[in-house]
């Protein structure tokens, strides 16, 4: 099973090219853990909203500047994953999941 926060290399659904890196969002808790992953694309262009990768790894890496796009989620089957290629520091994957909750109308309170 992989862990959350690994940067996967798996079929690309919706964009022009066969294979594209994802960041793992979902961890043990999913109900389809190690069937099912809930991913953030990764593309190799800056948006506002992305968040850069640059030496944010703690675990391999990948060879062009990259980041993650928190609004492209996809929901990643474990036959659809080609390898898993790095792993990056918690920080990374907390604000994208942050970011992609705020993107459907999610604000986290203090309780």
């Amino acid at each position: 099973m992989l862990r959350r926060g690994s940067i996967v290399v798996a079929s690309d659904p919706y964009g022009q090219t066969p294979r594209r890196p994802y960041l793992i969002l979902s961890d043990e808790t999913n109900p389809f853990a190690g069937e099912q992953y809930i991913a953030a694309g990764i593309t190799t262009k800056e948006y506002p909203p992305s968040i850069a990768l640059e030496g944010r790894f703690v675990e391999g890496g990948l060879s062009e500047r990259s980041f993650v796009s928190p609004w492209a989620v996809v929901s990643l089957r474990e036959a659809d994953i080609e390898r898993a290629v790095a792993i990056v520091d918690q920080t990374v994957t907390r604000t994208a999941a942050e970011q992609m909750a705020r993107f459907v109308g999610y604000t986290p309170t203090d309780s």
